[in-house]
Order: C-alpha cells, then structure tokens, then sequence
C-alpha cells in the first residue's frame, strides 16, 4: 500500500471535501462466535460459525483492502484470544480497525490501537462515523511505526495481538516485526500481511531464523522453494495474504545478545536480579546491566555499568536471585526532587551441549 499512501497525502479537490471522509457504516449487531483454538486456525476457518463469520464480512468494510477471509480471521482471531490489547501498523481507512473493533464489543472490552503517519485527518473522521459503543474500543495515533513503538515502550504496555500492515519495504517490515515481538505478550501472535511481497515475507523467514522458539501457524515459509521466490499464492492460511508468527509461552534467550532496551524502574539502586526460569537448562547466562538516573531536566546524568555471569543448572522451574558484584547507585543529589531511573539489560545465553534455550517466565526482575 506504499504507492496507495503516497496518492493519499493529496489535497481532495475543494468541492469534493465534504464527501472525502463519508463511510457506510453497519449498526451493532451479533455476530457469530467462531470455535476451536488459535493454533488451530484452520480447523477454524473450516467451520459453519466461520462461514456465518465470512458471510457478514464479504465484502465488508468495503473500504477494506483486504481479502473476504482475511478480515474474517483477524475477526476470528480477535474472538478467540479475547485481547485486551491490540496494535495494528497501518490504519489506511480503518477497515480493519472496525473488524477489530467489532470483535472487541463482543468481547466485552479491549482496546485496538492503530497507526498510520498519514490519517491525521482521514482516520478519525471515520471512525467518528462507528456506532459510539465501536469507538470505545479503538485509538487512533497520526504516528509512523517508530513513533508508535517508542510511545509504546515508554507507556510499557505489551500487546496480544499485533497486525503489521504499513511500509511492506524489507528493511521497514523487519523493524515492525522485530518491534512487535518486543511488545507481544508470551504466547501472542503477529500477523504480517502482503506475504506475496518481498518485503514482508523476507523479513518473516530473517526473522522465524533468528528466534526459533518463534512458530509459524501455517506453512509458508515450510514450503518455500527457492527458485519460486516470487509466489503469488503463499501465506500461512488459504485465501489470505498473511504470515502468522506465534510467540512462545515464554521469554526464550539464546545467544543473542538481547537487548529490551531502556526501561522506568523506580529505585535508583540495583542489588541483583531475579530470574524466573520455567524449563530444564544447562549453561552460563551473560549480563550486561546500565543504570541511569536523571534529575535537574536532565542536566544531571549518571550511569552505572557492569558485567557478570551465572551458572544455570536446573531439572525443573526455579527462581533464581542473584547479587551483583557490587551495588549500584545512582542516586542524584538531594536538591534535586525530579529523579528519573531507567534500566537496561543485555543478556547472552551459553548453552551447555544438549540443553535448549534459557526459558523465563519474564524479564528478570530487580531485586
């Protein structure tokens, strides 16, 4: 949709502006509740409460872009997950914002928030057209997707289900995908779409590579042949244009290194860590820790850095606390009253030969 953007950031004629944002809206109404088990999407999409899904959505939104059954397995998804949050990359006219929302009324709550750095003037007036009761399930940002994340990261909030769908270049799908999978919850999904592009589906199989405790519902990227690089046909589920990537029930570190990034905490003193292993391992885990405080508008700055390791050697779940090589400290001086402390956290993982991945139940936590 890159070339569909760019014809969008265009003036309407000036006698065509009160039509511009005009949508037909559905009222409120059941819908049928799709059964069975998002792994399982399939066996889903196979049933008669998915033929009553895809009934009402065919060819609804219209202002959709996508397939009949693409807005019908998001809409599937969406019930079947029972999400409290959900983040979709690339609002266009907010089709899919309506199937999410919708889902999301009959659920019983929810938020779906949704990004587009081109409808600050386009997407609210549609949705403003919703029935109230749809409205309240849905956020609109006038942010690209790097604005949206970062926000997102600051706001710490950890979504169930994300949809990317903005700037299908490679190097922008790979940022959105590995930008999601920092922020999906254990046991989430990221549906990619427009997996007959390139972009998105290059990014897909880089990043499935990367992290394979990630899965792919579906078979896509298993029946990837090399010399049909451009196939029109391929997607994790018949009749759409998605990649859907499953996110393990838990945090999975490999050698990495990983990073998470800068995080608020609200001490300025770090002892140690606590990890929350949920699986057998074998190995070393390597950390990096940075502590910082800020104060005075940030005119003071202070940063704590060190280096460790600790053995892993568990046959079962176990919370580990583990003390530092020293205390740090970044305590500001007391007349300063708007101190600000973030952590950041690098870990590698070595695994002793045999022994999979360091599996946690969450980021490790100060102690």
């Amino acid at each position: 949709m890159n070339i569909i953007r760019k014809f969008l950031k265009r003036e309407a004629p000036p006698n065509d502006s009160s039509q511009e944002h005009r949508i037909d809206v559905r009222p409120l109404a059941p819908i049928a509740t799709p059964k069975g088990h998002v792994s399982d999407i399939a066996a889903v999409m196979a049933s008669p409460e998915y033929a009553e899904v895809l009934a009402y959505f065919s060819l609804y939104p219209g202002r959709s872009l996508m397939s009949d059954h693409s807005r019908s397995v998001l809409y599937s998804l969406a019930r079947l997950m029972r999400p409290q949050l959900i983040a979709e990359i690339g609002t266009l006219h907010a089709g899919t914002t309506e199937v999410f929302a919708r889902a999301l009324w009959q659920n019983g709550g929810g938020v779906v928030h949704t990004a587009d750095p081109y409808g600050g003037e386009r997407c609210p007036a549609i949705i403003a057209q919703w029935p109230e009761e749809l409205q309240r399930h849905a956020q609109f940002h006038a942010k690209s997707s790097m604005d949206f994340f970062s926000r997102m990261v600051l706001e710490s909030k950890t979504f169930d289900l994300l949809l990317i769908d903005g700037n299908h270049d490679y190097e922008y799908a790979l940022f959105d995908l590995q930008m999601a999978a920092r922020l999906v919850r254990p046991g989430g999904i990221v549906v990619m779409d427009n997996a007959e592009q390139s972009g998105p589906f290059k990014a897909a199989r880089l990043f499935l590579a990367a992290n394979p405790a990630w899965r792919e519902i579906g078979s896509a990227m298993a029946d990837y042949h090399p010399f049909k690089p451009f196939e029109r046909e391929r997607a994790s589920l018949p009749d759409t244009s998605f990649v859907l990537l499953h996110a393990p029930d838990h945090l999975s570190i490999g050698d990495g290194p990983h990073s998470w990034g800068q995080a608020w905490i609200d001490t300025p003193q770090l002892n140690g860590l606590r990890f929350e292993v949920v699986q057998p391992c074998k190995g070393v885990l390597l950390y990096q820790i940075y502590l910082r405080g800020f104060a005075n508008a940030n005119r003071w700055v202070k940063e704590e850095r060190i280096e460790g390791s600790v053995r892993i050697d568990l046959a079962g779940e176990a919370s580990i606390d583990h003390l530092l090589g020293r205390r740090l400290s970044v305590v500001s001086p007391p007349e300063f009253d708007d101190q600000l402390f973030t952590l950041e956290l690098d870990l590698s993982w070595q695994a002793d030969s045999g022994s999979p991945p360091l599996a946690l139940a969450r980021l490790p936590v100060p102690i």
